[in-house]
């Protein structure tokens, strides 16, 4: 991903890494690189340079530990690595299912009857 560091690298974890191994990951950075359980910067680009890492750390984070969002990123990277075929095949015509989702124009949650009384 051009311009944006290998989120893999920045918690120090493979592809194959389970979420409890990028939990565990990240929150051993986080103790390491916080604010709070360090000394003061000496000079504003010292501080500029930490508060970046901890951006990057707290950003890899967001990413792989949400299965979706993971997903997404692992496909981004196989594009980018060439891996991803240049032609997708034929579509299946599976049907996706999403759960939450409102079908239809309907309200995901249907509650019934309500009954309200005036408070005396």
């Amino acid at each position: 991903m051009t311009g944006s560091p290998d989120f893999y690298a920045v918690l120090h974890v493979g592809p194959e890494a389970t979420g409890a191994e990028v939990t565990r990951a990240y929150r051993s950075l986080m103790r390491r690189h916080h604010p709070d359980t360090r000394p003061s910067p000496a000079t504003a680009e010292q501080a500029s340079r930490e508060s970046e890492q901890l951006r990057q750390i707290m950003d890899a984070y967001t990413v792989l530990a949400d299965p979706a969002r993971r997903a997404r990123y692992d496909r981004g990277l196989l594009a980018k690595a060439g891996a991803a075929a240049s032609h997708p095949g034929p579509s299946t015509g599976a049907r996706v299912y999403r759960p939450g989702a409102p079908t239809h124009g309907q309200p995901p949650i249907v509650a019934g009857p309500l009954r309200w009384e005036p408070p005396r």
